[in-house]
């Protein structure tokens, strides 16, 4: 779910670049490429998604278990929904700094036209993501500083956005014929 929520923004971000530069830049927006043991490669004249952070949701999280329904019409205890967070990062990589902020410059628009996404307006979401949101993080430059370092990676033109909310839940698990549940735990205590 995590991929193809990262697909979706890099597929709108790649079209509506291509629509605002006239068909000049194409596959704009790329992932970093991986090298073993741990380095990232940007692409070259590329705007560059890394996905930096996932973090829970807690406001939406419920300490307990709910009820589901199993196909031979038992009920049983599931876990809850898992709702997460991801935070975004595009990095300009571009030969000519005035091109990198350019087109920086049009993943902040973009962004700036588009706060939600949802299946409604963009159908190509993916039947797992109802909807998500976005919002610009603005890091102190202290912060900027650990991110970088972070990263190992020189400072680039970039912007990171916080996106909302990713939420996961195992319908499948409710298929799963379970064993025997166990009886009643009971916890003494001694008085003193």
């Amino acid at each position: 779910m995590i991929g193809d929520a990262l697909t979706f923004f890099q597929t709108q971000l790649n079209s509506y670049i291509k629509l605002k530069t006239g068909g000049q830049k194409e596959e704009s927006v790329q992932f970093p490429e991986i090298q073993l043991p741990k380095e990232l490669n940007m692409q070259s004249n590329a705007v560059t998604a890394l996905l930096v952070n996932l973090e829970e949701e807690r406001v939406f999280r419920s300490g307990a278990a709910y009820a589901s329904n199993l196909a031979d019409g038992t009920t049983t205890a599931s876990p809850p929904n898992l709702c997460l967070n991801f935070h975004l990062m595009f990095i300009a990589n571009f030969k000519d700094y005035v091109e990198s902020l350019r087109i920086l410059s049009l993943v902040i628009k973009f962004f700036r036209s588009y706060r939600r996404f949802d299946q409604q307006k963009f159908p190509s979401l993916g039947t797992d993501i109802a909807q998500l949101s976005t919002e610009l993080v603005n890091l102190s430059f202290m912060e900027q500083g650990e991110l970088w370092r972070a990263l190992e990676m020189p400072c680039s033109p970039s912007a990171l956005y916080k996106v909302r909310m990713l939420v996961f839940q195992d319908t499948e698990l409710d298929e799963i014929e379970t064993g025997q549940q166990l009886g009643t735990i009971e916890t003494i205590t001694s008085q003193l």
